[in-house]
């Protein structure tokens, strides 16, 4: 489903990934994993084709569409999902009014009355007030609820590719164990791919893991399955 193949990023004059290769199939969820630093955002930031990186690969193909020809926007339409590591905040624009035209964007045509009863369904799933979807987008949050909100996004787009920026900060541990739950519940419903990067690992409790990556310096230093998870867990990230 997904192809990295050699996979270099520069910000300016710094090179921030060397050769990063990796390739996930549909349905599998991997963990990424690294000290502050290490690249994992800028991993995300790539493959979603954020601007200010200067991106080049062997491969980096999604579904056999080669993402370094299409725009930040036409990944999302090609199925690709980015939630932020600290989500910004648009005054003047809720998450009902971005969510709904992004449907329109990808030709899914959804009566208003049909729009609003999926919000609430994804919102109750979430234990978040419905009301927060027609507040400024991530404006006036704590950021529980901004994690939250990223989630419903998610729900309501319907991505084949999941990418998880640390969607665990600011969650409690009740929350964090709801919202694996419901991924682990999307997951299963839609035959998803995930990329879940975080620090404390909670995130994972009801996700399969298939494979796990460590980065270091912006390379690929150590790979394996949920075994890696438990030795970070146990030990840190040395070796």
């Amino acid at each position: 489903m997904l192809k990295v193949e050699d996979l270099h990023c520069a910000a300016g004059s710094k090179e921030i990934l060397h050769e990063v290769s990796f390739s996930l199939q549909k349905g599998e969820t991997m963990a990424l994993l690294g000290t502050n630093g290490a690249g994992k955002s800028t991993v995300a930031r790539c493959l979603a084709g954020i601007s200010g990186y200067d991106c080049t690969a062997k491969s980096l193909s999604l579904n056999r569409k080669n993402l370094l020809k299409l725009t930040c926007d036409e990944r999302a339409k090609a199925g690709l999902f980015l939630s932020w590591q600290d989500p910004v905040a648009i005054p003047g624009l809720s998450i009902s009014d971005i969510l709904r035209s992004a449907l329109e964007a990808r030709g899914q045509k959804i009566s208003l009355r049909d729009f609003r009863i999926l919000l609430a369904e994804a919102a109750e799933k979430l234990d978040l007030n419905p009301l927060a979807t027609q507040r400024d987008t991530s404006a006036g949050f704590s950021g529980g609820e901004k994690k939250k909100l990223e989630i419903l996004q998610m729900l309501i787009l319907n991505p084949s590719l999941v990418i998880l920026d640390e969607i665990d900060s600011g969650l409690d541990i009740d929350a964090t164990r709801k919202i694996s739950q419901i991924l682990a519940d999307y997951q299963k419903e839609t035959a998803a791919s995930f990329i879940v990067i975080s620090h404390n690992f909670r995130i994972f409790e009801s996700l399969e893991i298939t494979q796990a990556i460590m980065l270091e310096d912006g390379r690929i230093a150590d790979t394996g399955g949920a075994e890696l998870i438990e030795r970070v867990r146990r030990r840190g990230f040395r070796k």
